[in-house]
């Protein structure tokens, strides 16, 4: 910046001396000012006329077949959908599926773009309405009801020839038959305790994810089988959520194992579709461990399941037979500190074993198992691979995507089953993430970099460029003002790891001026922040107005291996603490720092980090908004929290320094607490623990409760929620004015 000033005072110096001799000098076109963000451009409810600050990148949504990948498109005119499928060769489209045809054909009040349940062909649809059930079939035309019973169906999933719909209903298994027009009914046990293909909270929350919408059961390759899985959770606690609604309000009881509870207790059944009783698996229900994930083969005939023991530190996997629940060990992976579920198995066509992605070497890498259980190592190194994207079985490539070189990149490799020819398929630093033809003939890749947004561009096997397919850079893009992005590493207090980190400064950045900083974080285990990609709006909306937008990572987040994400073992709290305050010292010795306003913002395990920065490291931190956060480890669930920790009864120290109260009488106030109050993942309790101390002390700080929220804001409170938290920062930040409006916060 100093040095552009420098050459413009030179050149407007060399100007007025010409002027003076009686030079001809002509006037150099005014330049046009750069554009500030608003509030609604950053945050949301932008008025109808903002002209967009990013263009719009292609929607691809798959490959139909090796040689064209489907796109979607917004018809003109009406606004209909429709998807195309687009030749790799030469860019020319047919429509694959028009969804405004198919809105024709369907009845008032049902919307195509809503349906619960598709065919992978879009020929298929399930609708959800009035807790029915309703197909329609877009080859013949066909619209109809299948279920009308008083209890809601949920999570209709089609079978893969697409001739059935699974689903539950009143915590039982279904399936109905569409081209017999009959419905099956599995299993009759379903209870308020006892759910069948229904999870239990603790696995939708942090085995199965959130993605399966509680869903727990699988159909088999050939569509003859269901397998699924039965909860049980008589012995799970209940844990009361209070609804503050109506003159009586609501009590929503949750069976919540909370760490060193019971679990639930669970059972792995098949069955056929057409007729037949449930066969359960081979284990123990009631035994303390954990078995999901199940995989079917791809002849159908086997069923592998995975079993973990309860300190998740050794992982099993069990071929059985779906017919008579036999099983046989075929797999064991033990660790030190905790192993994860392998979420994805790739068999191999031939039958000779399994593609597996683990971190058993210190590093996420591939693994092929042949089936007399003997591993070979086809990725290694000090690096990580993130995830395998398509298995080439004619061709003998895994494509992935990696982290060979920074860990804040991520490119498209390939790699033959052998372990040679490995190669970098994508070109550029950034954070490439790509979809694979069925084969591996082509490739599309959609990339972004701290300096440019994302483009889509369409690639051969080989990686040389086939031709662009979309750019979210725009005219209007460099209308604006936007902050000046920089990647970097601080060191670490004890010389061990150079922490990677990324900050926002502000456009017309001084060395001489001091600016706050506002450090965002998640912190967890294995989930750091810091990548080589676009920058949100927001933090370049705050470097306008003259804060910092800091990110940091510390030694377990991921970037070092599985190595340095133990070091979290029996510790949760207490190594990212270590690395935040030394980020926070590194920030105060930079001239152009304010150290009197460090602030750090984050939600969940971000909002935990916060509140441990207020108290553990107060000294070092001066504000805070900590959103839905965890406050102790006792109040959380047994699988996330005992996965790291262990059980409060086998580890009471760790569990005692990551609690938020062991360190509150450190607590100098500045802190700004949100939860909602339904929140049925981290609980209400977890906050309210804490503004009981804060109120018994006669402690200043700021309390936004959501009644109706769980752990996300629900839409109808989110504006209130995004503009309370960024008046906070305009009061703490920048002492009550935004220096783009002058407004004051009310």
């Amino acid at each position: 910046m100093r040095a552009t000033f420098r050459v413009s005072s030179i050149v407007a110096f060399a100007v007025a001396a010409l002027l003076l001799i009686g030079w001809s000098v002509e006037a150099p076109a005014l330049q046009t000012a750069k554009k500030n963000f608003t509030y609604a451009q950053a945050y949301g409810g932008g008025e109808p006329d903002d002209e967009p600050i990013l263009g719009s990148t292609p929607r691809i949504t798959g490959w139909s077949d090796e040689d064209h990948y489907l796109e979607m498109r917004t018809a003109l005119g009406d606004g209909g959908r429709q998807v195309y499928a687009v030749s790799a060769v030469d860019g020319s489209a047919a429509v694959y599926r028009d969804f405004s045809d198919i809105q024709a054909n369907l009845p008032a009040g049902f919307n195509a773009d809503q349906a619960a349940a598709t065919t992978g062909d879009l020929t298929g649809f399930v609708f959800q309405r009035d807790d029915d059930l309703y197909h329609y079939d877009a080859e013949t035309e066909r619209f109809r009801r299948l279920t009308a019973t008083p209890a809601m169906e949920n999570n209709p999933r089609f079978s893969p020839d697409g001739n059935w719909v699974a689903y539950t209903r009143d915590h039982n298994l279904f399936a109905y038959d569409l081209v017999g027009s009959v419905e099956h009914q599995y299993t009759t046990d379903g209870s308020d305790v006892a759910y069948n293909g229904w999870a239990s909270w603790v696995y939708y929350e942090e085995i199965l994810g959130r993605g399966s919408r509680y869903a727990a059961f699988w159909w088999s390759p050939d569509s003859t089988q269901l397998a699924f899985m039965r909860f049980d959770d008589t012995p799970v606690p209940e844990f009361p959520i209070y609804h503050a609604d109506g003159q009586h309000g609501e009590l929503e009881v949750q069976r919540y194992p909370k760490a060193g509870d019971p679990n639930p207790w669970v059972r792995m059944g098949v069955v056929p579709v057409e007729d037949g009783d449930v066969v359960w698996m081979d284990f123990d229900e009631k035994e303390d461990s954990y078995i999901a994930w199940p995989s079917w083969s791809p002849d159908s005939k086997t069923l592998r399941v995975q079993w973990m023991n309860r300190g998740q530190d050794t992982l099993r996997f069990f071929d059985c037979d779906p017919t008579s629940g036999e099983k046989v060990q075929v797999f064991e992976e033990m660790q030190d500190t905790w192993v994860d579920w392998f979420n994805n198995i790739y068999y191999l066509e031939d039958g000779s074993g399994y593609i597996v992605l683990s971190d058993r070497s210190g590093w996420n890498h591939i693994y092929i198992y042949d089936n007399d259980l003997n591993a070979r190592a086809v990725t290694s190194g000090e690096w990580r691979v993130n995830s395998i994207n398509e298995v080439d079985n004619a061709g003998g490539w895994i494509y992935f995507t990696g982290r060979p070189d920074k860990s804040w990149d991520a490119q498209l490799m390939r790699v033959r089953f052998d372990g040679t020819g490995m190669e970098q398929l994508t070109e550029g630093d950034g954070v490439h993430s790509a979809r694979v033809s069925p084969g591996g003939k082509y490739f599309i890749d959609s990339v972004s970099n701290i300096h440019e947004p994302t483009k889509v561009t369409l690639h051969n096997g080989d990686g040389s460029l086939v031709r662009e397919l979309g750019n979210a850079r725009i005219a209007a893009t460099d209308e604006y003002n936007w902050g000046t992005v920089e990647l970097f590493t601080i060191p670490s207090e004890d010389g061990e790891y150079d922490l990677p980190a990324v900050w926002v400064l502000p456009p017309d950045f001084d060395e001489s001026r001091q600016y706050p900083v506002l450090i965002s974080i998640y912190g967890g285990p294995n989930s750091g922040n810091v990548a080589n990609r676009w920058q949100g709006t927001q933090a370049h909306y705050w470097a306008q107005r003259g804060v910092i937008t800091f990110i940091v990572d510390h030694r377990a987040s991921g970037h070092f291996g599985k190595a340095g994400v133990s070091l979290m073992h029996r510790r949760l709290g207490y190594w990212e603490m270590v690395d935040y305050i030394t980020a926070a010292k590194w920030l105060r010795a930079q001239p152009f720092v304010n150290p009197e306003k460090i602030a750090m913002t984050g939600s969940s395990y971000g909002g935990y980090m916060t509140t441990m920065a207020l108290t553990y490291g107060a000294e070092h931190f001066n504000y805070g908004q900590a959103g839905s956060a965890v406050t102790d480890w006792r109040l959380y669930d047994t699988v996330y929290t005992e996965r790291y920790m262990d059980t409060p009864q086998e580890n009471p120290e760790g569990y005692s320094g990551g609690a938020v109260l062991t360190w509150i009488d450190r607590y100098q106030g500045g802190l700004r607490i949100t939860h909602g109050l339904i929140d049925d993942n981290v609980h209400a309790q977890n906050s309210i623990q804490v503004v009981d101390w804060l109120l018994e002390n006669n402690k200043d700080f700021e309390m936004f409760f959501y009644p109706d929220s769980r752990h996300g804001v629900q839409a109808s409170q989110r504006a209130h929620y995004s503009k309370g938290i960024h008046d906070f920062w305009v009061e703490v930040l920048l002492d009550g004015v935004d220096p783009l409006s002058a407004s004051r916060r009310q």
